[in-house]
C-alpha cells in the first residue's frame, strides 16, 4: 500500500496509514430515512461494515519480501459490502487519487465527481444546495 501511493515506508506517513486501516476496521457507515406516510411516519435505518476480518502484518525484517503461508496480509469484506462494490464499481484513476491522497475533501470530490460521470445518461445539473445537492451528496450536512 505504501508503494502504490508512493508513501514513505517508516514515520508519520506509515503510522497514518496504520490509523487508517484500524478506523476502517472499526467504521460502520448508517443509513437512513424519514418518510411521512398517510397514517404515520416511517424510519427505516440499516448499518453497514466494511470488514468482517483483518490480518495486516506492519512489522518485517527489510530484506523479507512477502510472508509465507500464513503470515500473508488478509483483509475479509463483510458480506454486505462486497456485492455492494462489486454492483456498483467507482471507476477511478490510481495516479490521480495518488495525487490527491494529501487532501480527503479534495478526493472525496474527485471520486464523487468520477462516478457521477460514469452514471450519467445525458446533460445532468447538480445544485449545490437541496436535497439532491452536491453538499448533501457529499455528506456535508445534516
Amino acid at each position: 500500500m505504501l508503494d502504490t501511493f508512493d508513501m514513505q515506508l517508516g514515520g508519520m506517513q506509515y503510522r497514518t496509514l496504520v490509523g487508517a486501516f484500524q478506523r476502517i476496521f472499526g467504521a460502520t457507515i448508517f443509513f437512513g430515512t424519514d418518510a411521512q406516510r398517510e397514517r404515520a411516519a416511517v424510519i427505516h435505518r440499516a448499518r453497514l461494515n466494511f470488514m468482517s476480518e483483518a490480518r495486516i502484518w506492519y512489522a518485517r525484517h527489510p530484506a523479507q519480501d512477502t510472508f509465507p503461508g500464513e503470515f500473508e496480509n488478509e483483509i475479509v469484506l463483510s458480506e454486505e459490502f462486497f456485492p455492494e462494490i462489486i454492483d456498483h464499481p467507482i471507476p477511478t484513476d490510481v495516479e490521480a487519487a495518488k495525487a490527491l491522497s494529501c487532501s480527503p475533501a479534495a478526493l472525496d470530490l474527485f471520486t464523487w465527481l468520477s462516478y457521477r460521470c460514469f452514471s450519467a445518461r445525458g446533460c445532468e445539473c447538480v445544485p449545490v444546495f437541496g436535497p439532491v445537492g452536491l453538499v448533501h451528496q457529499l455528506g456535508s450536512c445534516d
